[in-house]
């Protein structure tokens, strides 16, 4: 064999080598990413997707809203439909601290939203009529919010959509422009975070 016939040795990596290499490349590019989030599933949460109250995931819709007014007039979901609408639920003997923070929370975290205000309602859901005295203070401190008198089978489906008893307890609970039960949160919750969570739906949602 002559000396020319003997392939010279260059330091070029050959044309497939050079091709496979390139398809490692891409396939690395898209497999490296799937893999760290498949990892950091349930393990980390972007800041702007955390939530301040407790989430029902799926949201349930409400099988039955429906109250009476304070001047007898009945009422169902439809007046609230394709509005957000903070609930909260209590006794009509007394607004304890409780009731009254959880009624002041959701004024002020309404009347913050500053334009977007006009798309939330908030509904206090009692569980017989107020007295006067009641009703003059209600009147007075929570004029925008609508108050009526539910039955038992309202109150609980509230707080059995989140695996808890009895009727409601001391929570705000939140309902989508569909009727959708999505959140809720403590009575004595800070205002700051449901109102960061409000921003954020509102700014994402298309509807209400």
């Amino acid at each position: 064999m002559s000396i020319d016939a003997i392939p010279a040795k260059t330091g070029t990596i050959p044309t497939i080598w050079r091709q496979r290499l390139m398809l490692l490349f891409i396939i690395a590019c898209f497999a490296v990413p799937l893999a760290a989030a498949w990892l950091l599933v349930g393990r980390w949460q972007p800041e702007g997707s955390v939530h301040h109250g407790q989430l029902l995931n799926p949201a349930r819709p409400l099988a039955q809203l429906r109250f009476t007014t304070l001047d007898d007039r009945p009422l169902d979901g439809a007046v609230v439909r394709g509005h957000w609408v903070l609930i909260h639920i209590d006794s009509a003997t007394e607004c304890d601290p409780s009731c009254q923070t959880a009624l002041y929370a959701m004024r002020q975290v309404r009347l913050a939203l500053g334009k977007d205000m006009g798309r939330v309602k908030t509904l206090l859901l009692l569980d017989g009529l107020p007295n006067a005295q009641q009703r003059r203070w209600l009147a007075a401190e929570h004029a925008a919010t609508t108050v009526g008198v539910a039955d038992t089978v309202t109150r609980t489906e509230l707080g059995d959509a989140f695996g808890s008893t009895g009727t409601g307890g001391r929570w705000i609970y939140l309902l989508d422009p569909l009727g959708n039960l999505l959140m809720r949160y403590p009575a004595a919750v800070e205002p700051r975070g449901m109102l960061k969570d409000l921003k954020r739906l509102l700014s994402l949602s298309n509807i209400g």
